[in-house]
């Protein structure tokens, strides 16, 4: 390449998504825009949310030569961050300036195009309709490299609003290239899908579906990986409960395993996991409802405001399904001691055969006793037998995740103690990052007796028996095809037959970390968890994001070389001593905000 090839404002390509024409190469410390080839290639291998590291490197070049053209892909690129970070009226503003001057040519259509999915997320459908009629109007207009984008924001749209608004005509989309281009075609199945679910066509639309979850999972495209399992559950929740209960497993693995806590899709989607699961009684919906209000706790201010405006149903309901495994009593309430009166009664079981004393029942039945013991609760449910559902006590849940935890436990003790010292250490730290009990273990005293060969079985409280339970449990077997004929007749569970499986968030989390520890250079395996466990609560979660995302980014292998991440100076000795890949540890340390990335260079350094 010998020549820089200057872009005309009016066919310049979106940067990022599907129509950037973009590499970069060095050439006397040049950036130089060239090679729709090689931009389609990228374009094919990586796209959505999940190219935020590469727009962030992508970036940290062209402001080092700052032109008026390259300010304007900057602003474009911080629509869309925008956009994914929810905060859509900033994304707005940045839309307005950004068009100043801008000939209608396709840099101006892809704002217009981003106006018009924030402005729906917002809600505005009378501006919906203005966007949308100008796009459709001048669709002729609109360079062919852009139109991909335009054409499925317009199906979606059209599709979004059928029933208030048949004046939105449907668009003529029809092209090969639309087809050969993957997310084109993701999302445009989507938009048939729902409109196929606007005609009552829930067989066809979960078909659709289906097909638009295979397409962008090639890519990868992780919003829409989600938002398509997410379509199939929602839309099927009310009138095929059964099934919609089956695709909450893989909405719940794709979900852990692609997106940050803080990311909006979580939310979203954990509402739809949680609604559906309990409506079906499923179990799972307890640690469904814990991973969302431990996931909301750790917002900022201001996103937790942002997410209150769309779930605030959903973030009271789900306190009253969170369980609390500590040790300690429960409170005696009504709606306790009335269904377990009910029960006895029901099945008619003697005092003797609940094992307590006729005193302690009569005291607790009566309300008299203002708290009763574990133990006690244990007895009294053991000897009776009733189905699970949503209106349950939770002190009889947790009792029976607790005994869930046991049983496991008794087998998984003596699995984890026959392990190779390393091994268990590798192990407990991995289950330990990626749940949410974290905050209740006692990580170095844990650490400390497996250096020692000192940890004892019943020094283990209920959430480092839950980690090490963790350990042992096999990754779900995913294949979205049989979930439409597995379990067509719903399951009921009692006290007797219930148990507690890892949620498939967790699941997938290991997965990631597990390729970040197994590069990680064993004779280090110690010091790093040390300094793991010296660091305060803000470098732990830059620590655990940046392994996350490191395992995220491990499997994409087809980027081209112009657009890879490069391992910045500030963090090569950190990656040299832990022997960790290049380009997976580049492409976490971009996934951070330009301010951000001094805050990891700082926490990273620690590890040295």
């Amino acid at each position: 390449m010998n020549s820089i090839t200057p872009w005309n404002r009016s066919i310049q390509p979106p940067l990022g998504l599907l129509y950037l024409a973009l590499s970069l190469n060095t050439l006397n410390n040049k950036i130089l825009i060239y090679d729709f080839n090689l931009a389609r290639q990228f374009e094919n291998n990586i796209n959505g949310q999940f190219s935020r590291p590469f727009l962030n490197y992508i970036v940290d070049y062209l402001k080092n030569e700052s032109t008026k053209q390259h300010e304007e892909f900057i602003d474009y690129i911080d629509v869309l961050k925008l956009k994914w970070d929810a905060k859509y009226e900033e994304a707005l503003e940045k839309i307005e300036e950004g068009i100043k001057g801008l000939s209608k040519g396709g840099l101006y259509y892809l704002f217009l195009e981003q106006k018009l999915i924030i402005l729906k997320r917002l809600k505005d459908v009378k501006e919906v309709e203005v966007i949308y009629k100008e796009l459709r109007d001048n669709f002729g207009n609109i360079p062919q490299y852009v139109r991909g984008l335009v054409v499925e924001s317009l199906r979606n749209i059209r599709e979004l609003y059928y029933d208030s608004n048949e004046s939105m005509e449907k668009i003529r989309y029809w092209s090969e290239a639309y087809e050969n281009n993957p997310v084109n075609k993701g999302f445009i199945l989507m938009a048939d899908a729902r409109e196929k679910k606007n005609e009552e066509k829930y067989v066809e639309a979960t078909q659709l579906n289906i097909q638009a979850f295979k397409t962008l999972k090639d890519v990868p495209h992780p919003s829409g990986v989600v938002q398509a399992l997410n379509n199939i559950s929602w839309w099927l929740k009310d009138v095929d409960k059964n099934t919609a209960l089956n695709f909450t497993l893989p909405l719940g693995f794709y979900l852990g395993y692609y997106f940050d806590d803080d990311n909006f899709n979580v939310f979203n989607s954990l509402d739809t996991i949680f609604q559906v699961q309990k409506e079906n009684n499923d179990p799972m919906m307890y640690e469904t409802a814990f991973i969302f209000s431990k996931v909301f706790s750790k917002l900022d201010y201001e996103n937790r405001q942002i997410i209150w405006k769309d779930y605030a149903n959903t973030i009271y309901e789900v306190r009253r399904f969170v369980i609390n495994i500590k040790k300690g009593n429960h409170k005696n309430t009504k709606a306790l001691r009335n269904f377990i009166k009910q029960e006895i009664e029901k099945e008619q079981v003697s005092i003797k055969e609940l094992n307590i004393s006729k005193r302690t029942l009569d005291n607790f039945l009566s309300g008299i006793t203002k708290q009763i013991k574990p133990n006690t609760l244990r007895n009294i449910i053991d000897n009776l037998e009733f189905e699970i559902n949503s209106s349950l006590a939770i002190p009889i849940i947790k009792e029976l995740k607790k005994k869930d935890i046991d049983k496991k436990f008794e087998e998984n003790f003596y699995k984890f103690m026959r392990l190779e010292v390393e091994k268990q250490l590798t192990e407990f730290f991995t289950s330990y990052l990626v749940h949410y009990y974290k905050q209740e273990v006692k990580l170095e005293r844990v650490i400390k007796d497996i250096e020692s060969g000192s940890l004892i079985k019943g020094r283990c409280d209920y959430y480092t028996r839950e980690l090490i339970n963790s350990i042992f449990e096999k990754p779900p077997n995913i294949d979205v095809d049989s979930l439409l004929t597995t379990n067509q007749e719903q399951k009921t569970y009692t006290n007797k037959d219930i148990t507690f499986k890892e949620h498939p968030f967790y699941s997938a989390r290991k997965i990631l970390v597990k390729r970040f520890i197994k590069d990680l250079n064993k004779a280090y395996l110690q010091e790093f968890i040390e300094k793991y466990l010296k660091a305060d609560s803000k470098q732990k979660d830059i620590i655990e994001r940046y392994i996350m995302n490191y395992g995220r980014y491990d499997e994409i292998k087809n980027i081209p070389k112009e657009l890879r991440p490069k391992v910045p100076k500030e963090i090569n000795v950190f990656v040299k001593k832990y022997t960790l890949k290049r380009r997976p540890s580049a492409t976490s340390f971009y996934v951070f905000e330009e301010k951000e990335r001094e805050e990891v260079v700082e926490m990273l350094k620690m590890f040295e």
